[in-house]
């Protein structure tokens, strides 16, 4: 998998740049403020039509404009080169096409191009709540196993429908229906059993992966990573929704169940984003989404690409190295920002072949440095 060519129009200071010949490794420098993060912004859009800064459409197209555009020309494996563009309007709404064809599924177009980002947000792996390591996991699973997202939106459906009975008697008289509610509960236990093994499969293959990654970057033989189901160890989901019928109609919404998993990330039974230093944090976060990566490439041939912003920032010259040096072992192709190359160029890249360092000044991008990495 590898993105040959680029072109932004109109995503925050980058008003119409293309991007030719793309290398394995491409390092992006520059000033603050000059687009570098938005360059890896506008290829986050075009494989997932959404950027990683927020939700909103506001900030990321330019205020003159009233869209932004992103295409690209991606290359998979002996396949013809296939061109995708992302289109988004400040109204809202999305334009996709895929080969010349349009396409109305997110889904499609994340299996197209498939991207991993580390940037300053991925803290919130350690530091955030369960709901952005079910992100985590799920990228992982969705990616692995192809039946995978059809039970999650199933899942989802039976949340939202279940959630409806729920809410349907609360601040009145009403009862909840509960021969509908056991119906629900029946289709969420069925559905959640295929969410929860895919999950569990999932973490069984990338624990060990995300350990040898982990020890190759820094010493912390105390971490551990667990993975939580979402409700009671021991019990089935099936007795915990029925135990937890009358908090849940207190409430309005189903307190267990596969939509509450976790990941457990801890420092001797501590929470981890509070124990460890931001250089520490920095380090387990690249070992995780390395090594899922690392997953996808043993079990599915196939390659993500991978953003990173600001890769020296926190990290001291020696785990630099070490990280760079099993980026390089990955071969997968690399998006990197910096504010002086020197810190990305001069590293021990061996198996990715190709670099070029583009220049950022004022929204634009130069080429202005093109080398086989035996030269570096």
């Amino acid at each position: 998998m590898k993105l040959t060519g680029l072109e932004i129009s109109g995503v925050r200071n980058l008003s119409s740049v293309a991007i030719k010949d793309l290398a394995q490794i491409n390092i992006f420098s520059g000033p603050n403020g000059a687009g570098k993060t938005s360059v890896l912004e506008a290829i986050h859009i075009l494989g997932l039509a959404r950027s990683f800064r927020g939700t909103q459409l506001q900030p990321v197209i330019q205020y003159h404009q009233n869209t932004c555009t992103v295409f690209g020309q991606v290359l998979k494996d002996d396949d013809p080169l296939l061109a995708v563009g992302v289109k988004r309007a400040k109204k809202g709404g999305f334009r996709i096409r895929i080969g010349g064809q349009d396409e109305k599924s997110l889904i499609r177009l994340a299996e197209t191009l498939p991207i991993q980002l580390i940037n300053s947000t991925a803290y919130a792996l350690l530091e955030g709540g369960p709901k952005q390591r079910r992100q985590f996991i799920d990228w992982g699973v969705f990616h692995v196993e192809p039946s995978f997202y059809d039970a999650w939106r199933r899942m989802q459906r039976c949340l939202k429908q279940r959630n409806a009975v729920l809410r349907s008697a609360r601040g009145g008289s009403a009862r909840i229906d509960r021969r509908v509610l056991l119906g629900w509960n029946q289709e969420l236990i069925d559905v959640a059993e295929l969410v929860d093994q895919a999950r569990q499969r999932y973490f069984e293959s990338f624990y060990p992966v995300f350990n040898d990654f982990l020890g190759r970057l820094i010493d912390l033989s105390d971490l551990s990573v667990t993975y939580s189901r979402g409700w009671e160890a021991g019990k089935s989901l099936a007795e915990v929704l029925e135990a937890s019928i009358e908090r849940d109609s207190r409430r309005g919404f189903t307190h267990y169940g596969p939509h509450r998993a976790d990941l457990k990330i801890q420092i001797n039974g501590l929470n981890a984003g509070q124990v460890l230093s931001r250089g520490q944090q920095k380090l387990v976060v690249c070992a995780l989404r390395l090594a899922q990566c690392e997953l996808m490439i043993k079990t599915t041939q196939q390659r993500c690409v991978l953003l990173i912003d600001d890769l020296p920032a926190e990290i001291d010259a020696s785990h630099q190295g070490k990280l760079c040096s099993l980026l390089d072992s990955l071969g997968i192709q690399l998006f990197m920002t910096c504010v002086s190359e020197d810190d990305l160029v001069n590293q021990p890249w061996e198996k990715l072949k190709t670099l070029k360092v583009f220049q950022l000044d004022k929204g634009q991008a130069e080429e202005i440095k093109s080398l086989s990495t035996e030269q570096v």
